[in-house]
Order: structure tokens, then sequence, then C-alpha cells
């Protein structure tokens, strides 16, 4: 079972999105071993700094089934 706190992560990621708070990072690895057809997690493509500033863990993206589990 899904609760709303990832759902609402989901929502945020569906379309991908870099991750940078580690509470969200615990919680999408979590997603990724209970369900692991609804979210890929990929390295970071959006982060564009030089490592000095605050780095992303990751990139996250649902598939298509993370997004009918959620009925985007």
């Amino acid at each position: 079972m899904i609760n709303e706190k990832t759902k609402e992560l989901m929502a945020a990621v569906a379309s991908g999105a870099d991750i940078y708070n580690y509470g969200d990072a615990k919680i999408l690895r979590q997603l990724e071993k209970e369900n692991p057809e609804m979210v890929d997690i990929v390295e970071a493509r959006m982060y564009t700094g030089d490592g000095t500033d605050q780095v992303p863990y990751f990139g996250a993206i649902l598939t298509d089934e993370g997004r009918a589990a959620i009925a985007l």
C-alpha cells in the first residue's frame, strides 16, 4: 500500500526530477525496492553545477505503471 506522502512525491517526479532531499531520497529508494515497476532511479540529469554547491542524490522518473498507480 502506498501512503499519501509517497503519492505526493510520486506526483512530483512524474515527469522526472533530481532529488536533493534525503527524506525524499529514502522514500523513493523504498518505493524502488518494494515496487520497482513504478519508478526508475537514474543519474541526476538536471543538475548543472560544478559540485561545490548542493548536489542531488539521484534523478527519478515514474514509469507508466507508477503514473497509473496515482492516476495521473
